[in-house]
């Protein structure tokens, strides 16, 4: 990790204004004069210093503003706009000239004035389709009922799950869908799929057993049905602990052979197919993210149930290669050229042969992804198709003590000997982050960790989850302090960032780039919707992201819903901001030159093809 560096005066403290920088040549700070009123003088004015610095930096690249009028009062840092316009020509002329300027500062700007004229081209048609699908779709959907009776108009932009019907009809979305994303670099291994994968594939595995924490009873109105929690384990023989779900006298977590529930479950319940229930219970719902009762908390007690019924349903063999393979498919389906997964990795893993006897240890779940990723490779490359690889970011659990975290670091460690590769992602630890332990919590064991990687040669950089809080100044809050100390490469969510001004510049200088998961932000109640995501403000300070799709299993999204979220969300997006967005996905992979090289010059040449794609298909858009 670099320096940080923290001399004084460096940070632009607003109380000792520094005359020798660019800024008003009245710079210098007021005499301290006694009194509450001149003290407001002088740090509003020391404030005034502060900003005019910020507009200093933010100009030094910037071509000057015309000559003002001499109505206006002029500095060396620019112009202070005043009152004395002499009319409204004058008025309009700098206020175009100002948001030009402004313009020149956004995350997009450098893909908007390199775009070729074909990329203009498409952009057109691109914001001409956002408008066809608001009048077609959303305005054309029936009015959805509210408080009092009030109608409520549809619109793009609004609850994603309430959304995803007429989301999924959008043209918008069809052009998502082709266009080429880069690298995809924050999903979770265990919730990659739809849930109809995994259930079909449990349907033939004789030794596949269900659980759940209360009886599947018709009582109150099949209210069980609703609340249960269930679970799926592959049970070897003699293992089993044999109950009846659907009796009242079942006990909390008897097996019952899946078969068997499947075959029973329609004499029980009538509203649902057992597999529509089973796909019901794996995914999240507007209503239950939505409601008027349901907190960020509340919606991670759902989630954490999900993971868990996700869990039982890949913890064997066959599955779990299976569910690569069909993985990797799917990246390609989805357009991704290059991924980075984070598998979760602890001592505890219930991974077992189809049998049931096992398990197998964190090094064979290794060997299984390994040996999937390049049989899939090689088949595809013999088919005349591309992808650029895929690589592994070590995961485990927050909520770990010590010596477990220690255990995992070493093992990080081990790993990246044997298949580095394969390990050069990085390490991560997941889990809600509130739930778990802060960052600080494992310093000794992260600083450690840092010197066996030097001692060793190897560079292992972290990719903490991180920011993924609405809890300002709690220790969650602080985790953003540790990842930058800690010297981490990428952060995961980063949504807390812009309330911390200070640090985000330090992470944008540092080159730290986030992993922008909106749709699961949403979702797991961190903004209403997705105008409302910080990622709006970190990309108007021209901090690097990428956009990821997290779980997509449980929000019943693909990466491409969560890039149609991304335009959706504000206005004047438009397709430069989608090409800068997968240009630092590239850029901040965990690449070496030689490979980052490939995944670019393939991605150039499928970009080429996605936008005469795009004109040809809707090149008659109106």
């Amino acid at each position: 990790m670099g320096n940080i560096c923290f001399k004084p005066g460096s940070e632009g403290n607003a109380d000792e204004p520094n005359p020798n920088t660019n800024g008003p040549e009245d710079a210098s700070p007021a005499p301290m004069v006694l009194g509450k009123r001149s003290l407001m003088v002088r740090d509003s004015h020391a404030d005034e210093v502060a900003a005019a610095r910020l507009i200093a930096a933010h100009e030094t690249n910037m071509p000057p503003l015309d000559a003002a009028p001499p109505a206006k009062k002029q500095c060396t840092v620019g112009h202070v706009i005043d009152a004395g316009f002499t009319g409204p020509d004058e008025y309009f002329e700098f206020r175009r000239q100002l948001t030009d300027r402004e313009k020149m500062l956004g995350f997009e700007h450098r893909c908007q004035s390199r775009a070729t004229p074909l990329e203009q081209r498409v952009d057109a048609i691109i914001r001409a389709l956002r408008e066809r699908d608001n009048k077609t779709i959303y305005d054309a959907a029936p009015r959805r009922q509210g408080y009092g009776g009030q109608q409520h108009c549809r619109f793009a932009g609004d609850h994603f799950l309430s959304n995803i019907d007429l989301i999924n009809q959008t043209a918008l979305l069809d052009v998502a869908c082709h266009m080429p994303k880069g690298a995809h670099l924050h999903i979770h291994f265990n919730a990659c799929l739809a849930p109809s994968v995994l259930l079909d594939i449990a349907k033939g595995m004789g030794r596949m057993f269900i659980t759940s924490d209360v009886p599947l009873i018709s009582d109150n109105n099949y209210i069980n049905f609703d609340r249960c929690e269930i679970q799926f384990s592959l049970r070897c023989v003699g293992s089993e602990d044999p109950g009846d779900l659907f009796s009242p006298d079942y006990r909390p977590r008897q097996t019952m052979r899946f078969s068997e529930f499947l075959r029973r479950f329609p004499e029980h319940y009538g509203r649902a197919t057992a597999d529509e229930w089973l796909r019901d219970k794996l995914v999240f719902h507007a209503e239950e993210a939505h409601n008027l009762l349901q907190t960020a908390a509340g919606a991670w007690q759902k989630f954490n149930g999900r993971t868990r019924m996700m869990k039982g349903l890949f913890n064997y063999e066959t599955a779990y290669r299976r569910y690569t393979q069909l993985c990797l498919e799917d990246f390609m389906r989805d357009n991704i050229q290059y991924a980075e997964i984070r598998p979760n990795f602890m001592t505890s893993n219930q991974l077992y042969h189809d049998d049931g006897t096992g398990p197998i240890d964190n090094w064979g779940i290794m060997g299984i992804i390994i040996d999937e990723v390049e049989r899939f490779k090689a088949r595809v490359a013999a088919e005349g198709r591309y992808f650029g690889g895929l690589k592994v970011i070590y995961c485990t659990p927050r909520s770990f003590d010590n010596a477990r975290v220690k255990t995992a670091l070493d093992e990080c460690i081990q790993f990246k000997k044997k298949w580095p590769q394969w390990i050069a992602a990085g390490f991560d630890m997941i889990g809600e982050e509130a739930a778990g332990f802060p960052l600080k919590h494992f310093i000794p064991e992260f600083l450690q960790f840092k010197r066996d990687c030097t001692a060793a040669g190897l560079d292992i950089p972290f990719l903490f989850h991180c920011g993924e809080t609405l809890d300002m100044g709690s220790e969650t809050d602080g985790n953003l302090v540790d990842a930058l100390l800690l010297g981490a490469k990428r952060i995961g969510h980063g949504f807390a960032l812009p309330k911390h001004p200070y640090l985000m510049q330090q992470m944008r200088a540092r080159g730290v780039c986030l992993e922008l998961c909106p749709i699961s932000n949403e979702i797991l109640g961190l903004t209403p919707r997705v105008s409302g995501h910080a990622m709006y403000q970190l990309l108007a300070n021209n901090v690097h992201c990428t956009v990821s799709s997290d779980n997509g299993t449980l929000f019943r999204s693909s990466l491409s819903h969560d890039f149609y979220q991304v335009m959706v969300g504000k206005k004047d997006m438009g397709l430069a901001g989608w090409k800068q967005l997968i240009l630092w996905s590239i850029e901040h992979a965990s690449l070496d030159d030689a490979e980052r090289e490939a995944v670019l010059e393939r991605w150039e040449t499928l970009w080429q093809e996605f936008l005469e794609w795009v004109v040809r298909i809707y090149g008659d858009t109106p």
